[in-house]
């Protein structure tokens, strides 16, 4: 058995062009809350109320764990975000959940949001493709990891959108125009760089005009996006896509609120261009892990708690993603290169000068001993955040400056010999 599993082991590696190095991993889910938060006849405060919604979504998030969470149909209320955050995400315990800002919509009252854990990333920006109904929200995450420090930064970008619903030839023009502004959006977007885009697509089969111009090739394009398990077909009313099917959970439309009808459309996805696929830019797709959580592929045109049991997640977890939305949530794991650190800053050289971080300062041996020197911090976009005189102290100790702005910084150092050198540090 142990020569079985090593021969296994060596496979894997192998067939994935790895070499034994260490690693850790993000979970990634998207999900379509119905209504969070945003009442509006005929989602009624008794039928879709956050009292009702909050203990269920907990579950679900409880068992699911993700560091990732991409949400859509949240009311456009940031205090409503904050509601989710402290009673959805961070309970019992848990505090690492960070939440996206919460931007205006062109129209309506519902938006998408993303939270994340803040002990594996760091939000270095967001920003909106110009999709009409509901903006196409982006968002550049860099990943807590310990090659940070040595200028190793793992990007991930992270795209949330909410097509336009419907079945009319109206409705699939709007997804498809949506598709394309999305497309042109990141054509403009000068980084090569791993990127997901999930949400409620609201598509019915692959070959919908804005399926195909978000999964096409075209010349230069890091952008394509794939199906990670690449279930392409006609999905509405498709029992062959059963173990897929994203909408509805339940028969019954809870009070005209829900859609009702049972799981027979593929709405909610998580799809990922090719440098999360194929390239291995630092991130990988972890193959096998793409799953529709409460969907065991048993209950095509039927609510997922009726027979035969559902026995794909706890009996509270298969109650919770009944009650909680006409929509099931999508998950996909993540090979991270490296392991996340809770604060990075290990040792860093330049021009053969050696700088560390710990204790809250900077510390370089004996040489900084009551020596002026010139410290410069910098955040992700180049712009000075400070620039002074330093005095070191006993120990070669710096004391590093207060500035606003949580995120990754650069601090430069350099002494009046000419030495110079850098390090890349957050959470001071």
């Amino acid at each position: 058995m142990y020569i079985r599993s090593s021969i296994l082991i060596l496979f894997v590696l192998i067939s994935f062009g790895l070499k034994a190095q260490p690693f850790d991993t993000l979970r990634v889910m998207a999900y379509n809350l119905t209504n969070y938060g945003n009442n509006i006849n005929p989602c009624t405060a008794a039928n879709n109320g956050l009292t009702l919604k909050n203990p269920a979504f907990k579950t679900i998030v409880k068992h699911i764990s993700p560091d990732i969470l991409g949400v859509c149909e949240m009311n456009t209320n940031p205090i409503i975000a904050g509601n989710f955050l402290s009673n959805v995400l961070n309970t019992d315990g848990v505090n690492h959940f960070v939440r996206s800002a919460v931007a205006t919509e062109p129209s309506g009252t519902i938006t998408s949001v993303l939270f994340y854990n803040g002990n594996k990333m760091a939000l270095a920006y967001q920003s909106k493709a110009p999709t009409q109904y509901r903006l196409t929200h982006h968002f550049r995450l860099y990943m807590k990891t310990e090659g940070l420090a040595q200028g190793d930064t793992l990007w991930l970008n992270v795209l949330l959108c909410h097509l336009k619903a419907g079945t009319a030839s109206s409705d699939v023009s709007d997804r498809a125009s949506m598709a394309l502004a999305i497309r042109n959006y990141l054509s403009s977007f000068p980084k090569k760089e791993n990127c997901i885009i999930m949400g409620d697509f609201n598509f019915y089969r692959s070959s919908e005009a804005g399926f195909q111009t978000l999964t096409s090739a075209s010349a230069g394009s890091v952008y394509q996006f794939q199906d990670p398990i690449n279930r392409v077909g006609s999905w509405t009313g498709n029992a062959s896509f059963a173990d897929v099917h994203t909408q509805c959970p339940r028969t019954d439309n809870n009070g005209g609120c829900y859609s009702g009808g049972g799981l027979d459309d593929r709405f909610d996805f998580i799809l990922m261009n090719r440098h999360l696929l194929n390239d291995s830019a630092g991130i990988r797709f972890i193959p096998g892990s793409y799953k529709v959580p409460g969907n065991d592929g048993q209950h095509f045109n039927s609510s997922i708690n009726s027979s035969p049991v559902n026995t794909s997640a706890p009996a509270a977890v298969i109650s919770a993603l009944y009650l909680a939305s006409d929509h099931l949530p999508v998950q996909a794991d993540l090979r991270v290169a490296g392991n996340f650190v809770t604060s990075v800053g290990s040792k860093a050289a330049a021009e053969g000068l050696k700088l560390e971080y710990r204790e809250g300062a900077l510390f370089s041996g004996q040489v900084f001993e009551c020596e002026e020197i010139l410290l410069a911090v910098f955040d992700m976009q180049g712009r000075v955040l400070f620039s002074g005189i330093r005095h070191g102290e006993a120990g070669g100790k710096i004391a590093l400056p207060a500035v606003s702005g949580a995120g990754l910084k650069t601090l430069r150092i350099s002494r009046r010999n000419g030495q110079s050198g850098q390090i890349r540090l957050m959470g001071f």
